[in-house]
């Protein structure tokens, strides 16, 4: 008999309203982690490159997960915040006994199960869950991606579900809840709606406590 972990994998890139072509046209060339100040810059080109960039927004997936949020009952310590994707395994993952098994729903524009990485950079923002996968054959996965998500890695068909919808998460339970800017994939100017998502921890914590007083 084994635990059932539910994570859920949340990568703000999902929620931009912009269709994969205009992404490759507006946003830069670049790769995991990039210094602050070159990754300001290159943003700063585009925007100048591309002044419509600005009028960029969220879909409205955005309000019903930011809803959605406010109603999950975890432990503050359980929800995760950070800049890249690949940081879900060093916080979340690789803590969880190798015992239990993990469900992962990923909401995230991108699969994340490429092959490719760079020198000793073995897991990155594109192929954390191929490694997750690799080291934990058990794991189940549920990628909710755009309806214009590239479906298809070098081997084909992923080994795991895929869906368009994101009140598929309805159907299930969580224990942890993880959430990255990805700044390489998210315009500057959006910043402040990614902080309203992280900022349900804050929300979730003072519910936790307002729980226990009653």
């Amino acid at each position: 008999m084994f635990i059932m972990i539910g994570i859920l994998s949340i990568d703000f890139d999902y929620f931009i309203d912009v269709s994969a072509r205009e992404r490759d046209l507006y946003f830069p060339d670049g790769s995991d982690e990039i210094p602050d100040d070159e990754l300001k810059s290159m943003w700063e080109e585009r925007y100048l490159r591309y002044p419509e960039l600005k009028n960029v927004g969220v879909i409205d997936d955005f309000y019903f997960l930011k809803e959605y949020l406010k109603e999950l009952n975890i432990p503050e310590e359980n929800f995760i915040e950070a800049d890249s994707h690949k940081s879900i395994k060093k916080t979340i993952i690789d803590k969880i006994p190798e015992s239990c098994r993990l469900k992962i729903v990923n909401i995230d524009f991108h699969h994340d199960y490429y092959h490719f990485y760079k020198g000793k950079d073995y897991c990155n923002c594109g192929n954390w869950l191929r490694r997750v996968v690799e080291e934990r054959p058990g794991t189940k996965v549920l990628w909710i991606r755009r309806k214009d998500s590239q479906l298809y890695s070098l081997e084909g068909i992923f080994p795991f579900e895929h869906t368009d919808d994101i009140k598929s998460i309805l159907n299930e339970k969580f224990d942890y809840v993880f959430i990255c800017r990805s700044p390489e994939w998210s315009p500057l100017h959006l910043i402040n709606k990614f902080e309203e998502l992280a900022s349900m921890r804050l929300y979730m914590y003072n519910c936790s406590r307002i729980r226990k007083m009653i």
